[in-house]
């Protein structure tokens, strides 16, 4: 606990520290990407200002000189120089640009022939525009500027130094809406450059104050959760102890439990030998007193008394072998002897012992099944021990009158499903998932024509269960109830046709 202590303090601190890394890093990407956002910002205020500089000075120089822009002009720089066209360019030039932030002014032809610029050494030029992208895209009908910083620049009205330049290429339009030649203003932006760095400036200040003060905060909070977590150590500490103490005495308590357990199925299994070995004893000098095998009974109610010691003792033996088989399946000693099983012959066999018992007590029933069903691969005595539990079970609770069917059929998965209906009392909602517990029975109804162990049900689920099947049950009081069985493909084996079997 003291290393975990001390090492959820270092996370702590580690992830303060990172923290502080990344709140700076983030401040270094939101200046740099807010100062080249604001600088393309500046680049297209100005290209816009541009683009309406070239259409007033296309409207006051283009009527007059376009033929001599675009045809007339020769060659040679010197004579261009000395010609008066260029120094009435020159005089509108300077005219129209007067106070504005375009500080140079170039025009040349589609050719890239510089035919006039205001820094006049580069009249009678081409090779600066020549393979220049943005004078192409000029050529084409798309305005393109360029952003750039010029230690020293010969503008219109002199030199200047240190400036920020936008250069933009521009298209010139004629009466027919076609390029007739390019632009290229030349614009002063240094004043909003710095401004932009003006506003860097302040908003660098402000997020690093503002991440500061978030870092503070995240490094106080880091503080006092150390304190918290080492005052809370002790209280800790001590309530780990005592639930140590309890996590063993529930150990011992479930240690105790499963020996009780085993002890009990132990006795139970030893006691149900014992007590079987005697009965079968009594079961067949029973047997001999009814047949009168060594001589009549002088008295008939010594026969009757004979035959009653041998239904009792028949009905113990079953309940004690029922409690050796969930003996059994709680050791995980229960073993299943796999065959191919006919189930008409089994369900038929199962039908017909119970049928008596049934018609004892004026009950119905009957059997259902349909024709093509598949054989079952299986335990055939335990899957017959699971069939007369249901049926046993459904008589004792299924007044007079009523009706059992046992039914079977195959599931949409191609598996076995069986079912055992009755017409009997039913179950109560809070009871039905206690009774399928091993010596779980409902006490307080009338209506039931035998007492028993209260394993039936137990023993049927937990011999499906080991079929890798399920058990369900359904059931609705002063109705009766569903018990259904459901068994996985692999237990269904191809048979040949059958007709459909109905026994009433």
């Amino acid at each position: 606990i003291t290393w975990g202590c001390g090492a959820v303090f270092r996370l702590l601190r580690y992830y303060s520290v990172a923290s502080g890394l990344a709140l700076l890093a983030v401040t270094l990407v939101l200046v740099a990407v807010y100062r080249d956002l604001a600088l393309d910002q500046v680049v297209e205020e100005v290209e816009a200002e541009n683009v309406t500089m070239s259409r007033i000075l296309a409207n006051a120089i283009w009527p007059r000189f376009a033929d001599y822009v675009t045809e007339h002009a020769r060659r040679d720089g010197n004579e261009l120089r000395a010609r008066p066209e260029t120094a009435e360019i020159h005089a509108a030039t300077k005219r129209l640009t007067a106070g504005l932030n375009v500080v140079k002014v170039k025009i040349y032809r589609l050719d890239g022939f510089i035919v006039y610029s205001s820094n006049l050494a580069d009249i009678g030029t081409d090779k600066e525009s020549r393979g220049s992208a943005f004078a192409k895209a000029a050529r084409e009908g798309v305005p393109a500027s360029k952003f750039g910083f010029q230690p020293v620049f010969d503008g219109i009205n002199g030199r200047l130094t240190d400036r920020h330049i936008v250069e933009s290429y521009l298209p010139i339009r004629g009466s027919s809406g076609k390029v007739e030649g390019v632009f290229e203003l030349y614009s002063d932006a240094t004043a909003r450059v710095a401004s932009v760095a003006n506003e860097v400036k302040w908003l660098s200040i402000g997020l690093v104050w503002t991440f500061g003060i978030l870092y503070g905060v995240l490094f106080i909070i880091v503080r006092r959760a150390d304190g918290i977590i080492k005052r809370q150590y002790a209280d800790l500490r001590h309530e780990i102890g005592e639930r140590l103490a309890t996590e063993r005495k529930l150990q011992q308590a479930v240690e105790d439990a499963e020996n009780a357990n085993r002890a009990k199925s132990r006795f139970l299994a030893h006691m149900s030998h014992e007590l079987r070995t005697p009965l079968n004893s009594i079961i067949g000098f029973a047997e001999t007193m009814v047949h009168e095998i060594f001589g009549k009974l002088e008295n008939e109610k010594y026969k009757e008394y004979a035959a009653d010691i041998h239904d009792s003792g028949t009905h113990l033996v079953g309940l004690i072998n029922e409690v050796l088989d969930v003996s059994k399946i709680e050791a995980g000693a229960m073993e299943l002897h796999e065959e191919n099983i006919d189930l008409a012959q089994v369900m038929k066999e199962c039908a017909d012992m119970m049928k008596i018992e049934a018609d004892k007590v004026g009950i119905d029933l009957r059997l259902s099944m349909p024709n093509n069903l598949p054989e079952f691969n299986g335990d055939g005595l335990r899957l017959k021990q699971i069939f007369l539990n249901l049926l046993s079970n459904a008589i004792k609770f299924t007044p007079a009158g009523g009706r059992i069917t046992l039914n079977a059929g195959m599931d949409d998965n191609g598996g076995f499903k069986f079912a055992v209906t009755d017409t009997g009392i039913g179950i109560e909602a809070e009871h039905q998932a206690r009774i399928l517990q091993p010596f779980e029975q409902i006490e307080d109804h009338p209506n039931r024509s035998r007492q028993g162990t209260g394993l039936g049900l137990a023993l049927s689920k937990s011999l499906t269960e080991l079929h890798g099947g399920e058990l369900s049950l359904e059931s609705e009081p002063g109705v009766g109830t569903t018990v259904t069985l459901r068994f996985p493909p692999e237990r269904a084996l191809v048979a040949e046709p059958r007709l459909p079997l109905h026994h009433p």
